[in-house]
């Protein structure tokens, strides 16, 4: 015969006793106050996830906006059209992106460019995306900065006066 609580005798008498209805009923209650606790817990991080989420693109968004920049008027019109201001922004843009600067390409794009001219060339290329970073885009002045050194940004100022 067993011996102990692994006889089925005597778990029948304990579970149908008063002491043993109270110990089963506590167990149930505290498993359902746990699974209760732990769908709450689940729902409150699958919210919070998703408002966190949504902020945290919200803001790479509203950092990462392109900003068009308005026409000078203290200067002579631009010259080009758009459809070369868009050529010579995809050529410095290929220049720039992947392994070396591509100094010499942005040179020659940006050579006689008037103000206007480089303004629309800007606008343009807009912003784009970096190697770094899927969700950083960056404009033409910015990439100009992450790309060259000082003694080629003053070449490229140079190049187009009082533009960046």
């Amino acid at each position: 015969m067993k011996k102990g609580l692994k006889n089925p005798a005597v778990i029948s008498a304990v579970a149908s006793s008063p002491q043993g209805q109270k110990a089963i009923g506590d167990a149930l209650n505290n498993a359902n106050e746990t699974i209760a606790t732990t769908r709450s817990i689940a729902k409150n991080l699958f919210w919070l996830t998703v408002i966190v989420g949504t902020g945290y693109v919200g803001y790479k968004v509203f950092v990462n906006r392109f900003s068009a920049k308005s026409y000078d008027l203290r200067y002579r019109p631009a010259t080009i059209s758009s459809t070369v201001a868009k050529a010579k922004a995809d050529a410095i843009y290929k220049a720039m992106y992947g392994i070396g600067n591509g100094f010499n390409i942005v040179v020659q794009n940006l050579k006689g460019l008037s103000h206007n001219d480089f303004i629309k060339v800007y606008n343009e290329f807009g912003g784009r995306k970096g190697i770094d970073d899927v969700f950083q885009r960056m404009n033409l002045i910015e990439w100009f900065t992450d790309q060259f050194n000082s003694g080629e940004l003053l070449r490229l100022r140079l190049l187009v006066p009082n533009s960046f």
